[in-house]
């Protein structure tokens, strides 16, 4: 049975659904959990499209925020959610939606600047909610950032075709090779009949330290060098190559640079099949960072498949300069780092004098950072930047200081990863609508509905958290062989099992007669008994405490495994365990 409580809102589903609410997108994992747990893949699914928009793309490389607030984390491990996206994804009858919804049309025409997630997800709910949505590209493909900065085997190129036909089957118009300030610029969308402009531009620049030497034909920015790679340009590295950074940027780099063909002394390239027959890469990379092993920004999970495939590591150390010898990059002088950060907390590196010391090499990438070009903004003083050459926008609207304009993404909240790039995308197509169309908020009803999980291991809190499988290390050398190869449907039925259900919690009614029961069967000793005296001297109880009350019953919701034990055990059936729920009001 499902009925509506005054208690339930969007309050209690922040403070309770951990995973849910540290989304930037608010995807309800451990609803589509507990649909895979029930072998519901379908279901899942859909979960998944209501929230996220690309379930295929982010199964795979999504940087998980969600897992970091995981409550099973404070067990064990947390859920390994990003994968379980994934097999929702793989698993589903109806993998990629095929039907086009009916939409009523409001003849309202937007323009969207940039194809990456932010454009693609803002393209998407505009189209659904009725607009005309033109998408401008700079780049001769579609996907921004997800085509062009992570690699094939990380993350399928069909799979990103399969995410942006369905996008397209909406009817948006698409102009590719269309730069922004080369081939038209803001005057002409509006005078070509847009009602609203969203500029989405992805951070596609190499951001330049100004390295001594770093001009030389053989030294490559990072995100220049997966461009280049990713739109299939020949990229010749040498034998030795080093990447300098140490987030997920400057590990895709050093990854793929294992995998492109290096230059011979003929000036050709040999071919992929020494990198099979060797069983491992054909050239020696290193990866020179300022942070040490732990802290570097990259993922633990990528630091550990970087040093799986070979990569050398010199954490805590930066580079000084680029050393060259007869017109040739020889090598990088590094320096030991005495710390990165400065007493403020401010990024200021300080180096050990003295410390000096040469890597040889013949290739060199510098994987620092990224930014966007804003060069085009020359000729629009209507629109301000910020201090750190951001596009200026309100918080809540992402509106820019031109009426009618609205940015988001990488030029206006600096590189983001895509998951907070599609929260941003989402979010500037609300504002975008109310601008156009003056549509009313989204309201929604909050539920409770009562009932237990369904369980079908008993010792699921015991359950270690599962791997995915790979490919084995002597297939891995080419572009598109992709690594990680997803859970089996056992396993992901195994991993799901893991999840403790925080959308559902436990409530314990007046009818309570202080019997302890419930105390005894938890095994996680959830549950205590408080007198009085400690309630009303630690301020444990919200309001007056009843005067015939001399305890109460409390739960430590954080240890709480939602066993039910306690419901079952329960004298006076005072104890209920109840699954929320919200659902779009309708008015």
């Amino acid at each position: 049975m499902k009925y509506k409580i005054v208690e339930a809102d969007e309050n209690w589903f922040r403070e309770n659904i951990n995973c849910q609410y540290a989304c930037p997108v608010n995807t309800p994992a451990s609803h589509y959990i507990e649909r895979i747990q029930e072998e519901n893949y379908d279901g899942a699914l859909v979960l998944n499209y209501m929230a996220n928009i690309f379930p295929h793309i982010l199964g795979r490389v999504c940087m998980h925020p969600c897992e970091d607030a995981c409550r099973r984390g404070k067990i064990d491990e947390p859920i390994s959610i990003c994968s379980l996206k994934r097999a929702a994804a793989d698993y589903a009858n109806d993998r990629f939606p095929k039907r086009v919804p009916v939409i009523k049309k409001t003849g309202k025409r937007i323009a969207i600047i940039g194809a990456g997630p932010a454009g693609l997800a803002a393209a998407y709910d505009l189209a659904m909610m009725g607009h005309s949505v033109t998408i401008f590209e700079a780049t001769p493909v579609l996907g921004g950032m997800l085509r062009l900065g992570i690699p094939e085997y990380r993350l399928p190129r069909r799979t990103i075709e399969l995410e942006v036909e369905k996008i397209m089957r909406l009817g948006i118009e698409v102009r590719l090779s269309q730069r922004l300030g080369r081939d038209f610029n803001l005057d002409d969308l509006t005078n070509e009949g847009f009602k609203a402009i969203f500029i989405a531009i992805g951070a596609h620049k190499s951001v330049n330290i100004g390295l001594s030497g770093q001009e030389h034909d053989d030294v490559f920015g990072g995100i220049d060098f997966l461009l280049n790679v990713n739109l299939g340009h020949d990229v010749k590295l040498g034998k030795k190559v080093i990447v300098v950074g140490g987030g997920n940027v400057a590990l895709d780099v050093a990854r793929t640079a294992l995998r492109v063909p290096q230059k011979s002394e003929e000036g050709g390239t040999e071919a992929d099949a020494t990198r099979k027959s060797t069983g491992q890469g054909v050239r020696e990379i290193h990866v020179i960072c300022l942070e040490s092993r732990k802290e570097m920004p990259a993922s633990e999970v990528e630091i550990v498949e970087a040093e799986k495939e070979g990569l050398i590591l010199h954490p805590s150390r930066g580079p000084k300069r680029i050393v060259e010898e007869n017109g040739k990059v020889v090598g990088l002088e590094t320096l030991d780092v005495e710390s990165v950060f400065d007493s403020s907390g401010r990024f200021n590196p300080s180096f050990f004098e003295g410390s000096e010391s040469t890597i040889s090499s013949d290739s060199v990438i510098l994987a620092v950072g990224q930014t966007t070009d804003v060069s085009w903004l020359e000729g629009h003083p209507d629109i301000e930047l910020t201090r750190r050459r951001t596009i200026k926008v309100d918080s809540e609207t992402l509106a820019t200081t031109r009426p009618g304009v609205f940015a988001g993404g990488d030029i206006a909240h600096g590189p983001k990863n895509a998951i907070e790039a599609i929260a941003s995308g989402r979010k500037a197509a609300r504002a975008i609508d109310q601008f156009v169309n003056v549509s009313k908020e989204r309201k929604y009803d909050y539920f409770f509905m009562e009932k237990l999980p369904v369980r079908k291991t008993l010792d699921y809190d015991a359950i270690p958290r599962q791997e995915q499988d790979e490919i084995p290390m002597e297939k891995r050398w080419g572009f598109k062989e992709e690594i990680e190869l997803g859970f089996s449907r056992q396993i992901a039925l195994e991993e799901a099992e893991r999840c403790l259900r925080c959308h559902f919690n436990i409530f314990i009614d007046q009818k309570c007669v202080l019997c302890g029961g419930c105390i005894d069967i938890c095994p996680h000793d959830c549950i205590m008994m408080v007198s009085r005296d400690k309630v009303e001297s630690e301020g444990m109880f919200e309001g007056s405490m009843p005067d015939d009350w001399d305890a109460v019953m409390a739960i430590n919701e954080e240890k709480c495994i939602r066993c039910g034990l306690c419901v079952k055990r329960c004298p006076v059936s005072a104890i209920k365990m109840q699954g929320f729920s919200y659902t779009e009001a309708i008015s």
